[in-house]
């Protein structure tokens, strides 16, 4: 399982981006890791700046169908809906079809009692 790390957050990248940009301006600045030369910093800005912009596009595509998803499953709903009203008014609020579709029948149904006050 891949160990799941927080990445670093938009204005230290900011400032990291600035420092970039002024050790371009630093011809005198001799690097020991390869990994803080300047060219070498500008090819990993490169890949990050590659990598956000496929994050965001992949973000906007899952708004996207999660937005379509929504719209289908309240049309669904709905036809479900109308289907139960269907069977309701051509078998009748007591048939068994009411029951096989997942209604409860008319003479299922519990008959409202009175409630008893309580006294203060």
């Amino acid at each position: 399982m891949l160990r799941q790390i927080a990445p670093v957050p938009p204005l230290t990248l900011a400032d990291d981006h600035k420092t970039v940009m002024a050790l371009q301006n630093l011809p005198s600045f001799q690097f020991i890791n390869p990994l803080h030369n300047p060219v070498e910093l500008l090819r990993i800005q490169t890949v990050l700046i590659q990598e956000l912009q496929e994050e965001q596009a992949i973000e906007e595509a899952l708004a996207q169908i999660r937005a379509r998803r929504a719209t289908t499953s309240h049309t669904y709903h709905d036809a479900v809906v109308g289907a139960r009203a269907q069977v309701l008014a051509q078998y009748g609020p007591d048939s068994t079809e009411v029951a096989l579709i997942g209604l409860t029948r008319k003479s299922e149904r519990k008959r409202p009692t009175r409630s008893k006050a309580t006294p203060k």
